[in-house]
């Protein structure tokens, strides 16, 4: 017997051997699941990635302060609020002004400092006035922010 014919039949006996196992050489179809299923996430993380770096950022923030609660304390009338960033764009350091108005005058202004905003969130804060806001005419605005 030559040498090739001793390889093959070699490899004749591994493979009646698989057989009689169960197995068949070659890729399973679980794998052939797993490997689409993961080309399928990688290509929709792609596309994610080239859209979010395709479109446009935003230039400016668009942030909305608005009171959403009084509580009078023994130092004075603590004011909650809530700033709101609408746009697309994260930034921090936002300076928020809460003023009190009789008659379009500002009887007194407080400040209040946001550190971070992510993009379209909501964060609240509190001032403290010491004037009842009931009384006057409350106005919150953001009034500076700078970009992390």
């Amino acid at each position: 017997m030559t040498e090739d014919q001793v390889d093959r039949r070699a490899e004749a006996e591994a493979e009646n051997e698989g057989d009689r196992e169960g197995r068949k050489p070659g890729t399973s179809i679980v794998e052939w699941v797993i490997a689409v299923t993961s080309c399928i996430l990688l290509f929709l993380v792609l596309i994610t990635l080239v859209v979010e770096g395709l479109s446009e950022p935003a230039r400016v923030a668009e942030l909305i302060v608005r009171p959403v609660g009084t509580a009078t304390t023994d130092s004075g009338f603590v004011v909650e609020f809530a700033a709101t960033n609408r746009s697309a764009k994260s930034v921090s350091a936002v300076e928020i002004t809460g003023e009190l108005r009789n008659g379009g005058q500002v009887v007194e202004a407080r400040h209040a400092r946001l550190d971070y905003m992510p993009k379209e969130s909501e964060q609240r804060g509190a001032v403290i006035f010491q004037n009842d806001p009931r009384s006057h005419e409350l106005h919150f605005f953001a009034v500076a922010y700078s970009e992390p």
